[in-house]
């Protein structure tokens, strides 16, 4: 009889020994979680077409508006050296080259990087480094983890390591679109991963998109708002302040393009012939400005130079606002840091709101990056909300 008990505890120990070894090989394999993120370069060989295209994403060009070529926009708009006053902005404001310096770039940037998170939308690595360290990594030390990646943005942002399948690789737009009702394009939807508005959570770092009440820029005002949520204190007023990213995305909704089922890939990566005579979808992410031909005159009857001057015609009337606007927030807050000691308390709130809501609409139009053509009508209502705002604001000033 003790013979049997002593086998049948023999028999019990292993099994439970057994099962704590599979355990702690597990938790072990858990913690060492890796995820292969294949090079473009890797990819030469079997598509040489798409990968020699994304390597003209190294070319710096210029249309008159916009483009990948560098400038440093405090010395283009001075004023943003006031509107911008206290936050990163007003420290250094470059415009963006092409995706594949992403990750270079904010790795010099003179702006503070208050977390890992900081990297979400400049190399497919960030994707693998939160495979491993979970929602630790967006508060973890930006340099320690931005020395670990390897590339800017690359094929594996739109495709994992799928060619010609598109795939959603950042949780914090699958976050956002679950406050939307509406189905969009994947087509449109590998490029909203990063051009949209967004903002890192005070206490996790975490990225999030402000989509709770929708996409227009009073919705994402509501959500700011009930969420009281601020980026900064400007320190002339002392009012906080919304900094907007770059909402294409956000913008281009309800434009005519999306209304005819038209999408970013189309325009951004139009279908062009290589040598063979064979089609393929372009991988150099430029303006459709510079690939008319391809880009738009499949669907437009106009010539190229016909459709640049409208284009042109419809930038220039944004850019005219937007700066226009600019001057007039500048004069706004000199007006509030002269004013803010004699002003009643109930009206210096009430002027706070009305400059924090009017810099948000101007803000919303001035980083995004098509300059209002993604959608004219929509952009110039802001401009026109932002300066009726500021006219009422004024309007309380002593």
């Amino acid at each position: 009889m003790t013979g049997k008990i002593n086998r049948k505890t023999s028999i019990i120990i292993l099994a439970m020994a057994t099962i704590v070894a599979i355990f702690a090989i597990a938790v072990q394999q858990d913690r060492a979680v890796e995820l292969e993120i294949i090079r473009a370069e890797a990819w030469a060989e079997q598509y040489p077409d798409q990968y020699r295209t994304y390597l003209q994403n190294e070319e710096m060009v210029r249309t008159t508006f916009g483009g990948s070529e560098p400038i440093d926009y405090l010395e283009k708009y001075p004023e943003l050296l006031t509107i911008y006053d206290g936050v990163g902005f007003s420290i250094e404001y470059l415009r963006a080259r092409g995706h594949v310096y992403a990750l270079e770039d904010v790795i010099h940037t003179e702006r503070g990087k208050p977390g890992a998170s900081c990297l979400a939308c400049k190399t497919p690595d960030y994707v693998a480094m939160e495979v491993t360290h979970g929602s630790s990594l967006y508060a973890m030390d930006f340099n320690e983890m931005a020395a670990q990646a390897h590339s800017g943005v690359s094929c594996y942002d739109c495709h994992r390591n799928e060619p010609g399948v598109l795939h959603i690789t950042r949780g914090h737009l699958e976050k956002g679109l679950s406050h939307l009702e509406e189905e969009y394009q994947m087509k449109n939807l590998v490029c909203a991963q990063c051009h949209i508005e967004y903002f890192l959570d005070p206490e996790t770092k975490e990225v999030t998109v402000p989509w709770k009440y929708g996409t227009d820029v009073a919705d994402v005002e509501a959500a700011f708002v009930e969420w009281n949520y601020i980026d900064w204190v400007h320190p002339q007023t002392g009012g906080g302040l919304y900094k907007i990213q770059h909402p294409e995305f956000e913008t281009y909704l309800g434009s005519t393009h999306q209304q005819l089922g038209i999408s970013c890939v189309d325009c951004h990566m139009p279908r062009i012939t290589n040598d063979a005579g064979e089609r393929f979808p372009s991988h150099h992410w430029t303006s459709p400005l510079k690939t008319v031909e391809a880009s738009c005159l499949g669907c437009h009857g106009e010539s190229e130079a016909e459709l640049v001057a409208e284009v042109e015609r419809l930038q220039g009337a944004v850019e005219n606002k937007t700066v226009e606007v600019s001057r007039q927030l500048v004069t706004l807050i000199e007006a509030i840091a002269d004013a803010k000691d004699t002003l009643p308390e109930a009206t210096l709130e009430e002027v706070h709101q009305l400059h924090r809501s009017a810099q948000l609409r101007w803000d919303f139009v001035f980083v995004e990056n098509s300059q209002g053509f993604h959608h004219y009508d929509k952009a110039m209502s802001y401009l026109n909300e932002a300066e009726a705002m500021i006219a009422e604001a004024m309007s309380l000033m002593p």
